[in-house]
């Protein structure tokens, strides 16, 4: 197979990149492959968890491309910021017909096997996602049964008035945006309001 090796350092105690791709290399020449690329992402010095990654979308280039069988990484977290973006990256791998091996798990997403984990881990991450929205709405009961209103703060009276004022003088949404300095949603919401009171076209 064309494979790709990737790797990437976040923080000091991650291993270097030069042992991940060694390592990579290894196994890459032992099972036969052949080596078409290395990327690599280096963010030591980033304060955002959504750091730049430009040697991984580089290897998703190729993979849109069609210049590689599969990408290989040392880790699943050398791949991943977290659970849900790394069950994406692999489905659009997957989707343009690219594998993912990943070395610490001997994890080849083209076998069987490796399909299995692959669903497993999908499987997981909705489980995630299920029970995150399950405690946000119960959350949301306690705040109601106190009395605490959900969402963002209403606009002050004398401000929606306004804003409902330029809405049926015909000025466009985005136009009372950049005048009012008002979200998009509060704009839309006294749009659809006044919508619905208007009386039907004859």
């Amino acid at each position: 197979m064309r494979v790709i090796l990737y790797a990437r350092v976040g923080v000091e105690s991650d291993p270097p990149i030069a042992d991940q791709l060694d390592a990579l290399r290894a196994w890459a020449a032992a099972a036969g492959h052949e080596v078409v690329a290395e990327f690599q992402d280096a963010n030591l010095t980033a304060v955002k968890s959504r750091d730049p990654r430009p040697g991984q979308d580089n290897a998703m280039r190729y993979a849109f491309r069609g210049l590689t069988d599969m990408v290989a990484a040392a880790s699943l977290d050398r791949l991943g910021r977290s659970l849900p973006h790394l069950i994406g990256l692999m489905r659009e791998f997957d989707s343009l017909g690219v594998g993912v091996y990943v070395a610490d798990l001997d994890l080849d997403t083209t076998t069987e096997r490796g399909r299995l984990v692959h669903r497993l881990m999908a499987s997981l991450d909705s489980f995630q996602r299920a029970m995150w929205g399950e405690n946000v709405r119960r959350g949301h009961r306690k705040a109601r049964a106190r009395g605490t209103r959900i969402g963002r703060p209403r606009l002050a009276p004398t401000t929606e008035a306004k804003i409902a004022a330029m809405l049926k003088a015909g000025v466009a949404p985005n136009r009372i945006r950049t005048l009012t300095h008002c979200g998009k949603a509060p704009i839309y919401r006294i749009k659809r309001e006044l919508e619905a009171c208007l009386p039907p076209r004859t």
